[in-house]
């Protein structure tokens, strides 16, 4: 790597720790950086999960007082992030680089679209048909067990797709739903790791330049966040999707 590379991956990890922190999904940003440092497609992607792991693990810990208010099914949904990541991982590696490219887009446009209009759903539902998100916990558990593998396979947007499950299944508020999110996608992000360096397709030289500006985005990010209203951490989420699926369709299409 030469100094450029390494300024622009750090740069990335920046604005990663950022963005990771906030919504999810930085990793449309970090990869074609990953890339530009002459790393193949699936290199990329399994050296991406080290450089954003920092992001949610600040996260974690910042946020780590809203997870005594959603203690209740919190080990439950940590051994399905477990679960999720290592069936994830494990699908990358046996269908190699390739076909993700062809799914990604339209995963995110769902994604996307489940997130604006998750409140006016769960709204609708509860008024029309007297609809109980907490009664239906079981089908809450079974759609993020699917986001959990696929975040073990490529993961990026999964924060999102997690914002739009507790949206329509839960009362949580956004804050209490990015604890959450850190704290299952930080178990769900080391067990891939292992799973890739053993595989032997993470750079790791690339990945750690990435991570280190990461941490620093991720704390400073996260210690605002906790200070932002409801309304406008989700305005800034849903502007962040919208461009994340665009980029995704004009790359990958």
């Amino acid at each position: 790597m030469d100094i450029i590379q390494i300024l622009l991956l750090f740069a990335g990890g920046l604005l990663a720790g950022f963005i990771n922190v906030m919504a999810g999904g930085a990793g449309f940003m970090t990869f074609p950086l990953l890339l530009a440092a002459g790393m193949s497609e699936i290199e990329a992607n399994a050296s991406n999960f080290v450089a954003v792991l920092p992001a949610n693990v600040v996260g974690t810990a910042v946020y780590r007082h809203e997870l005594t208010s959603v203690r209740r099914h919190l080990g439950f949904r940590l051994l399905l992030a477990a679960m999720g990541g290592v069936i994830g991982s494990w699908i990358l590696i046996a269908t190699g680089e390739a076909a993700f490219r062809i799914v990604i887009p339209w995963l995110l446009l769902f994604a996307t679209v489940s997130f604006a209009l998750g409140p006016w759903i769960k709204l609708k539902l509860e008024r029309d048909f007297a609809f109980d998100g907490s009664r239906w916990l079981w089908l809450s558990f079974l759609l993020e067990f699917l986001v959990f593998v696929y975040g073990g396979y490529f993961g990026l947007g999964m924060g999102i797709l997690m914002f739009a499950i507790y949206s329509i299944f839960s009362a949580m508020t956004i804050h209490q739903a990015n604890a959450i999110r850190n704290v299952t996608i930080t178990l769900m992000t080391l067990i891939s790791i292992v799973i890739f360096a053993k595989a032997g397709i993470i750079r790791w030289a690339p990945s750690l330049v990435m991570m280190s500006g990461a941490v620093l985005g991720g704390f400073f990010t996260a210690k605002v966040a906790m200070r932002i209203p409801h309304h406008l951490v989700r305005k800034g989420i849903l502007v962040w999707a919208v461009c994340l699926t665009a980029l995704a369709f004009w790359r990958y299409h």
